[in-house]
């Protein structure tokens, strides 16, 4: 494609992107709308409006012509806030999850070319990443997409964990399979929705002490808040659910542990040493590899 197709393909693209039309694009530009139509098909616009061009479309000349450098100055963080304040609502989560994939791909020393997210998967699809210096996991299917990252810190994660009762309380709660309903029927709840335990229970046919041992165990850790109520003369206590976000994730993610893992799209593992380190800061010996033939052997 010479540049005077790959300028026209890209102007169409980005005008698309940003949900302009010709009229609205010419009218920023104070210029006519057959203007705009003819730059996307058989012309180039005046040297002095495009500078302009770019601008009212959010991006770079060297974007628009397809040139592809590579400048040390480029401020990444403000390149990435440009195009997500640009994209729709509707259409940030899958500008998200490209930006995610391709960051993850980058990380992939023998490969040099740009990961680019699928449109679709024929099988249940993950990418992984595995460093010395961070962890990544990614669900890449359509029916649901989810990208974690850790940096891993210098003394590993396992200084962050200190006390972990209330690791194994939580874990015990998650066990029971009333729990995990009860979690997801409130957490398909409207903000600041409030519940009663009869009403849970009713709903969701568990014993009314099992829901009430359950809530309990929720409100300790946060998951649930309190209001107390006069109804008919009676005092009642309803729940609110926090829609904690981390808890979301550990559900979505134990789905993840459960799978077989089988597609993985990329699987880097550039790694010497777990995520946890020696309490000591004793170092793992490296396992001894077979030494390369000799020169010669036979």
């Amino acid at each position: 494609m010479d540049k005077k197709s790959v300028f026209r393909s890209n102007l169409l693209k980005r005008r698309k992107a940003l949900g302009l039309t010709q009229e609205q694009l010419a009218s920023r530009l104070n210029v006519s709308p057959q203007a705009v139509s003819k730059w996307e098909n058989t012309s180039y616009p005046d040297c002095e409006l495009l500078p302009r061009l770019a601008g009212e479309l959010n991006t770079s000349l060297d974007s628009l012509f397809g040139v592809n450098i590579i400048d040390s100055e480029r401020d990444i963080e403000q390149l990435v806030d440009d195009e997500m304040r640009c994209t729709p609502p509707d259409e940030r989560a899958e500008k998200f999850m490209r930006i995610m994939y391709t960051a993850l791909c980058a990380c992939n020393p023998s490969n040099d070319t740009v990961g680019r997210l699928h449109d679709s998967y024929e099988h249940e699809t993950y990418a992984g990443l595995k460093t010395d210096r961070e962890l990544a996991v990614s669900r890449l299917s359509a029916d649901l997409r989810y990208f974690c990252f850790l940096e891993v810190p210098e003394n590993g994660v396992n200084s962050y964990f200190g006390d972990t009762t209330n690791m194994v309380r939580l874990f015990n709660t998650l066990a029971d399979e009333s729990a995990i309903s009860i979690i997801s029927y409130l957490g398909a709840s409207v903000r600041n929705k409030m519940f009663s335990v009869e009403m849970i229970s009713e709903k969701l046919d568990i014993p009314l002490e099992k829901v009430q041992h359950i809530i309990d165990r929720l409100d300790r850790f946060g998951l649930v808040w309190r209001v107390s109520a006069d109804i008919a003369d009676k005092p009642v206590i309803l729940y609110g659910y926090t829609h904690q976000i981390p808890l979301t994730l550990i559900l979505v993610l134990a789905k993840t542990i459960t799978n077989y893992l089988k597609y993985m799209d990329p699987n880097i593992e550039e790694w010497t040493q777990g995520a946890f380190r020696r309490e000591n800061g004793e170092q793992d010996e490296v396992v001894p590899q077979v030494p390369w033939w000799q020169e010669g052997e036979l």
